[in-house]
């Protein structure tokens, strides 16, 4: 390793060094020249034969070298160490990388010596690139607030995190927040679409399975035009303290877990071809085995109870796959957690994606043959035959949908 001695030190105002020597006297004495670094290990003594190059924030580390002793501050990038006397001596350096991120990267550590000598030694602090796990909701209009979570969105400051939408650059003004798990940002327009990137000064997260604002296989919004096979929905609406793009379906009322079927008409979605400019043929293009239906949802009070059921079929057998229990279909049961039932409800509207091939179980839970018609598509929140792994407890939810598409 190079050592290098810088008479400044990035123009960093060299901080006053706090000894506790008065505290014990004899036992530290800082010593005048430079000092000179071996390597660098971690403190545990079942890893001290593993040499550094690089460690992660907080972690304990050990310098060997010469005239350590020398070493008033240790930095690391632009963020300055803890240090502590009693752990340092003439060939040793205890200390920890520090836990704040650095707003430059240099991949270097400084050692500042009692005479404002900077000894530069190269060391990396690691810190993860991002981890995109999930675009919340996708379908966020213009100006409203767009999550992204995951893990390590870290930056010292919003202009040094970066968030694309394919090739468009969401500007550092329209970044509301900023956090180690999530990121909040202004939506763009809606013709700006495109698998979401996110990058840091650590690395980046690689471009999104999902695509944002991606209306590929739309099926219906519920906007004018919408016709409800034998009128159901029964409650379209676009309440603008509620609505996500305009209309939105309102799944609500009384669910009877126990009951055979519950909630009728103000739990069921008809959407059939025919009546919806399909006159024949599926309701999207593409392969149904490698599809996913997607849909925005809006839990507003506590479901607890019953599954939502989705169900792809052929056109003109209307509601038969209600009472057929061997036409396959999807579950979701969001209250269900281990075994366990949890009330479930969103925080404001969250994006579903149900793959079709998961559209495979009976209405007693068994597996079935795939569907072999699209040309109509049905939800339904009730039971059918009491199959125990979906029947909960007795709830009141409220669930709101909108945006329904099939996604190649």
């Amino acid at each position: 390793m190079k050592n290098i001695i810088y008479k400044a030190f990035f123009l960093l105002p060299l901080l006053a060094f706090v000894s506790c020597q008065e505290e014990t006297p004899g036992k530290y004495e800082m010593t005048d020249g430079v000092p000179t670094v071996h390597y660098i290990r971690y403190q545990d003594k079942d890893l001290e034969e593993q040499l550094l190059e690089g460690a992660f924030m907080n972690e304990n580390i050990v310098i060997i070298g010469e005239n350590l002793t020398s070493i008033r501050e240790v930095w690391f990038n632009n963020v300055k160490a803890a240090l502590n006397i009693n752990f340092i001596t003439k060939n040793t350096l205890f200390c920890a990388v520090p836990r704040d991120l650095p707003s430059v990267r240099t991949d270097k550590m400084y050692l500042v010596t009692g005479k404002n000598d900077t000894v530069a030694y190269d060391f990396e602090v690691k810190i993860p690139a991002p981890v995109l796990s999930r675009i919340k909701c996708e379908m966020v209009p213009e100006g409203g607030l767009a999550v992204l979570t995951g893990d390590y969105f870290l930056a010292p400051d919003l202009s040094l995190i970066h968030v694309f939408i394919g090739d468009y650059e969401v500007p550092t003004a329209d970044i509301v927040s900023c956090e180690k798990n999530s990121i909040v940002f202004k939506a763009p327009a809606m013709d700006i679409r495109g698998a979401v990137e996110v990058k840091t000064l650590y690395g980046n997260s690689g471009r999104s399975k999902d695509i944002f604002h991606d209306d590929r296989g739309w099926i219906t919004g519920f906007e004018e035009g919408f016709v409800g096979g034998w009128g159901r929905p029964t409650h379209i609406e676009n309440d603008p303290e509620l609505a996500l793009m305009g209309n939105y379906v309102k799944l609500s009322g009384d669910l009877a877990a126990g009951t055979w079927v519950s909630g009728g008409n103000d739990y069921t979605i008809n959407i059939w071809g025919e009546d919806n400019g399909v006159p024949s043929g599926n309701l999207f293009p593409g392969d149904p085995a490698t599809a996913t239906l997607k849909f925005e949802v809006n839990v507003l009070q506590p479901w607890s109870g019953m599954p939502l059921i989705v169900c792809f079929f052929e056109q003109g057998y209307h509601e038969d796959w209600l009472w057929n229990s061997d036409y396959p279909r999807a579950f979701w049961t969001p209250w269900r957690v281990n075994d366990k039932v949890v009330p479930y409800v969103t925080d404001g509207w969250e994006t579903l994606s149900i793959p079709l091939a998961d559209c495979r179980w009976s209405a007693h839970g068994t597996a079935v043959p795939l569907a072999t018609h699209y040309g109509a598509l049905g939800f339904s929140v009730h039971t059918f035959g009491n199959y125990d792994a979906v029947v909960g407890e007795d709830c009141s939810p409220i669930i709101l949908i909108d945006n329904i598409r099939v996604i190649p």
